[in-house]
């Protein structure tokens, strides 16, 4: 028996949402691959995370040849994907062993037997026993069953014939740098030609608030910090990665970095959580020089010059802030202790101290009507530089999921026991029963709410083009488009060097030392176009059309048959410099961010 086992980590494609954009693993994956390369147990284990949304969809039947372990998270709209996956992964490798875990399945694990096909749901945090369960499941013991029933925070069915789901207690919070530092390095496909968009920071855990609408307390519960010297350690890492050409960098050579918890702690509630980040922020000055940092917080900063100015210090850049609403009865339903006046004056602080301040809002609130939501549209674009919109979407483990109808996908009443159409919980329409408007109505509603704001989902978009499918998004894998610009070089590299050669007196007429140039300067950019820059791009295309012009010249001096190559490196140069002009279009346009 192999003492080495193989596992796949898979965060399936997004049906689409806020953050879609944003082809970053979270953190979760990452984590929980750390943990299980530092287990010292029965096994070793050898991972891939695969990301569908930057990898391309996984095909259960050839890409699982070999593993051992499949493990699978889910947010609300992936989870039919996560479903396929399992099914059709059992049902091409039945030996396998499939774990489920995350903030969709993690609540709902009747559903997830139901519906897809897993051994074991972990329940919330999983980094401190995911070793030890999969050294059991790898056992394969007859005492399987007893050993997973010592397995703290875990889902199993119990028993062959006559199967009983049995849900051991969660024993405790885990500390959150249990794994020190996330597993980028076993990321499928990262490479320099296929870099992240960014990195992702994670120095919290938890929240200190209780809001209605949110999971993050009912999957982390309890607000904890991770240590100094880990939350350094974290930043260095994102530097070393970025250095190793595995994170991109912007034209301006910043690195960026979503910080994935609130750095949030209000002035005038939990004092001690505001002091320590504080000094934390005070520390992070010399470390995080040249990165373009983006996070969440509560408006109150605004409140707190103190603070604000240490995140300022820190290259804090942007800020994502939860301002849901401007109508105080909707803010006092969903537990979201802030007032809209006072809102107002934070944001209008936040802005003037020179943060891009994205007001990240929620439509569809009980108080909410169709004027008062035009009403918020035109509030909300006047106190940030971006926004971003949500109808209310119930999701599991809030108060939201069991209060609220559920719909089908026509917009009818959900029957009991029919699975609810996740595909469409991603924000965009209504898929509760709600007598002010249907489905479609909301849908409509949303776009002209949307129609009114400045999309943060726009200003990525023109940098990070989502392709779906097997082409996702062209500055971070870039694949596609690299392949056709370096054969295009390629083609007109072989056919420079041949004329080179050539004793046609069109080439004598050329001077060699620009086709030099030229050659030097589209290998230079033939490797990192999926991050092309501004002036790589412009040096070669200035040669292009000196060459192209000088080609043109000569080829009134050739032979016929010179003619017809001539021909072939002018049109080839042509189409390189509408590619090259295309790259520089998207990935140049955007944020300083890049």
């Amino acid at each position: 028996m192999t003492k080495t086992k193989k596992v796949l980590l898979i965060q399936p494609a997004s049906a689409g949402g806020n953050f879609e954009y944003m082809a970053i693993p979270r953190q979760g994956m990452l984590f929980l691959s750390s943990a299980l390369a530092q287990w010292e147990g029965d096994y070793t284990y050898d991972r891939t995370i695969w990301f569908e949304d930057r990898s391309g969809l996984i095909d259960p039947d050839k890409d699982l040849d070999g593993i051992d372990i499949l493990m699978v998270t889910a947010l609300i709209n992936e989870v039919p994907r996560a479903f396929q996956i399992t099914r059709e992964a059992r049902q091409y490798h039945p030996e396998l062993v499939i774990i489920g875990g995350g903030p969709q399945l993690s609540p709902l694990p009747e559903e997830a037997y139901k519906y897809g096909s897993f051994d074991v749901i972990v329940n919330r945090e999983g980094e401190d026993i995911i070793g030890q369960l999969c050294d059991v499941l790898m056992n394969n013991s007859s005492m399987k069953d007893t050993y997973l029933e010592k397995i703290p925070g875990i889902t199993f069915l119990k028993g062959d014939k006559i199967a009983q789901l049995i849900q051991t207690p969660r024993r405790g919070l885990v500390s959150p740098d249990f794994a020190e530092l996330p597993d980028y390095k076993s990321i499928k496909d990262l490479t320099p030609q296929n870099p992240l968009t960014g990195g992702v920071l994670e120095t919290t855990r938890g929240c200190t608030e209780n809001c209605s609408y949110c999971q993050v307390i009912q999957q982390f519960l309890g607000y904890r910090l991770i240590s100094r010297e880990t939350e350094l350690k974290r930043i260095g890492q994102i530097r070393e990665l970025a250095e190793d050409g595995l994170i991109h960098k912007g034209q301006n050579g910043n690195i960026s970095i979503f910080i994935s918890d609130d750095l949030h702690p209000p002035p005038l509630r939990a004092v001690k959580f505001r002091n320590e980040r504080l000094e934390r922020l005070k520390n992070w000055k010399g470390h995080t020089d040249n990165m373009y940092m983006i996070c969440q917080a509560r408006a109150e900063i605004g409140q707190d010059m103190e603070l604000a100015t240490a995140m300022q210090d820190a290259n804090i850049k942007m800020l994502y802030l939860g301002v849901e609403s401007d109508n105080a009865e909707n803010l006092k339903l969903v537990r979201k202790r802030q007032d809209p006046g006072q809102m107002h004056s934070d944001l209008t602080t936040l802005n003037g101290m020179g943060f891009s301040v994205v007001a990240m809002t929620i439509i569809g609130l009980p108080y909410d009507t169709e004027e008062s939501i035009m009403s918020l549209a035109d509030w909300v674009t006047e106190v940030s530089n971006y926004q971003t919109a949500n109808l209310l979407t119930p999701l599991p483990a809030t108060s939201n999921w069991t209060d609220l109808t559920p719909l089908n996908a026509n917009g009818g009443l959900l029957e009991p026991g029919e699975m609810r159409p996740y595909h469409l919980y991603t924000g965009r329409r209504l898929v509760f029963h709600d007598e002010r408007w249907t489905m479609q109505e909301s849908e409509e509603l949303f776009d002209r709410y949307s129609a009114k704001l400045r999309s943060i989902d726009n200003l990525y978009g023109r940098i990070f083009r989502m392709l779906r499918s097997y082409k996702m998004r062209l500055a971070t894998t870039g694949k596609d488009l690299t392949d056709s610009v370096g054969g295009k070089i390629g083609e007109l590299s072989e056919l420079i060097k041949t004329g080179l050669d050539n004793e046609s007196a069109g080439y004598k007429s050329i001077d060699t030392t620009v086709l030099n140039s030229l050659l030097e300067n589209m290998r230079a950019a033939s490797q990192p176009l999926s991050n092309a820059k501004t002036e790589i791009t412009d040096k070669i295309n200035s040669k292009l059309t000196e060459v192209n012009e000088a080609l043109k010249t000569a080829s009134q001096q050739v032979t016929e048959n010179s003619k017809d190559m001539f021909t072939t490196i002018s049109q080839n140069m042509d189409e390189l410099s509408s590619m090259l002009k295309n790259v520089v279009s998207d990935t140049s346009s955007g944020p300083e961010t890049n």
